[in-house]
């Protein structure tokens, strides 16, 4: 019974690690405690092209946001606790969207490189997990991410932080999308899979008052998209690849020391 209570405890809290986009602190100042201990990424968010083809990959539930906002992201859990899982990459696709009047995330795809980091985050979370070939390569003051299945290429996302100082429209998009929280669906439920993010501080803010927990670098990010290559199997959505890019509006590294966990997942409506 303890392994199995434990074995819970443990998919409760596998899934996006999502202080990157939230700013949400912890309250302790180790990280002993928490599940993913060290993490970093790049983070990429660009308003879409095509709005009718956005609108049809979001469900039915929710309404269209003021400003349609596409965020994506690849990310390398490279150090977690050793009571947890190993070590693995992530990608993620996520749509802005409305519910109930409320500005919410929504992931449309998240491909991730093991089953043991996939099965127990489409369980008790509800992300819509695929397993592929996800890789993260740091060569600053240049970043890329890239995605693929069978060895084709999805998508290549780059970031060039070379002589980019934060800028104040920088400053406010950090501002504007802090505290928005994910919703999923679960077992029929619409759940937040994390409690919502301060929007009183921003990661950007953090960073700057903790250097030694939190690093962030903008930049000129890039996007290239290969939907073709994307398997076409039920998990993978159809479409989530095909959203044109308009204008990059935001794209950043980041690296988070201080470590982040996830508890049960909170009914959307709360």
């Amino acid at each position: 019974m303890k392994r199995s209570a434990r074995f819970l405890a443990v998919c409760l809290m596998i899934g996006l690690a999502c202080f990157f986009a939230t700013g949400t602190a912890a309250s302790s100042s180790g990280n002993e405690d928490k599940m993913y201990r060290e993490f970093d990424g790049i983070v990429i968010f660009y308003t879409p092209k095509d709005v009718a083809s956005y609108r049809a990959l979001l469900p039915e539930v929710f309404d269209l946001p003021d400003q349609p906002l596409v965020q994506a992201f690849v990310i390398d859990y490279y150090k977690m606790a050793p009571w947890a899982i190993k070590p693995y990459q992530e990608a993620a696709i996520f749509l802005l969207a409305k519910y109930r009047g409320k500005e919410i995330w929504h992931c449309i795809i998240m491909p991730v490189t093991s089953d043991e980091a996939r099965i127990p985050g489409i369980k008790y979370l509800g992300y819509p997990k695929v397993l592929a070939e996800v890789a993260f390569n740091r060569k600053p003051p240049v970043f890329a991410g890239t995605l693929k299945a069978a060895g084709k290429t999805i998508l290549t996302v780059l970031l060039d932080t070379r002589n980019h100082p934060v800028t104040d429209a920088e400053r406010q998009w950090f501002r504007r999308l802090a505290g928005i929280p994910p919703v999923n669906f679960l077992k029929g439920r619409l759940v937040k899979p994390r409690p919502a993010g301060s929007k009183e501080t921003t990661l950007l803010e953090w960073s700057e008052k903790y250097p030694e927990f939190f690093q962030v670098a903008t930049g000129a990010g890039s996007w290239s998209a290969h939907p073709q290559n994307a398997p076409r199997d039920r998990d993978w959505r159809p479409g989530a690849f095909d959203i044109g890019v308009q204008e990059i509006v935001l794209a950043y590294y980041f690296c988070n020391k201080y470590g982040f966990s996830f508890g049960k997942p909170e009914e959307a409506g709360q």
